[in-house]
């Protein structure tokens, strides 16, 4: 596992980002809004990757445009599901945790998503509750998953063995500028949401990998939110 290659790969929209990552085997980051998962097989198939080889669906955070085609992708690839077990009840009911907006833009994107008309999400239950720090070597990744609460009580962030991590809602990336990083427009609890960004600058990562916007550098990361 220590010598295999490992990558990346962006599955985007206009709204949000899913990825695969892939190393021995294969893991699915988010998911998407319902109805995304067939640009995600679309991906896997681009890149040679077989619906066998996914190991792992790992929802981030319990948001709809994160986990809206976690059951459909299950049904498809037979691989388990995991969240973590504070944002788990959000797959169990198909519903949205409570959204606390953050600033203007959180505010103005609070209305206007009241206003859309999403598709409706299928309930599931989460065959894999993460709690802490879970290693991934036995789906096949060099990595571990890193709990980084703010944005939600259990958001999830993917740290790779050759530096790179995932950090869903952690932090956004400009709706014109999607490198330059910023607040999420929804945050539950904006101490945690710092000293999680803390903990993944802590990590030194190579580059940060976001659900909305980015890639970052950790340099514009800490530039952004501590100077």
């Amino acid at each position: 596992m220590a010598g295999a290659k490992q990558e990346v790969i962006a599955v985007p929209s206009a709204f949000v980002n899913a990825f695969i990552i892939r190393g021995e085997k294969s893991i699915i980051v988010d998911t998407g809004l319902p109805g995304f998962g067939s640009k995600i097989l679309g991906a896997m198939e681009q890149h040679g990757i077989k619906l066998a080889d996914i190991s792992l669906i790992l929802i981030t955070h319990g948001h709809h445009d994160h986990y809206g085609s976690a059951a459909y992708l299950k049904g498809k690839t037979g691989a388990p599901v995991a969240v973590h077990r504070a944002d788990a009840e959000a797959l169990r009911t198909a519903t949205n945790p409570p959204l606390y907006p953050v600033g203007m833009k959180g505010k103005v994107m609070d209305v206007m998503s009241k206003m859309m008309k999403t598709p409706a999400v299928q309930a599931m239950e989460p065959d894999i509750l993460i709690e802490g720090e879970t290693g991934l070597v036995s789906y096949g990744v060099a990595g571990r998953i890193i709990p980084i609460p703010g944005h939600t009580p259990g958001s999830l962030s993917v740290l790779l063995d050759g530096g790179c991590i995932l950090i869903g809602d952690l932090i956004f990336g400009g709706l014109v500028h999607k490198n330059s990083p910023g607040f999420p427009y929804f945050c539950q609890d904006v101490p945690a949401l710092m000293k999680s960004i803390q903990t993944v600058l802590d990590l030194k990562p190579k580059i940060i990998y976001a659900g909305h916007g980015g890639p970052f550098t950790a340099a514009s990361v800490r530039r952004r939110f501590f100077h």
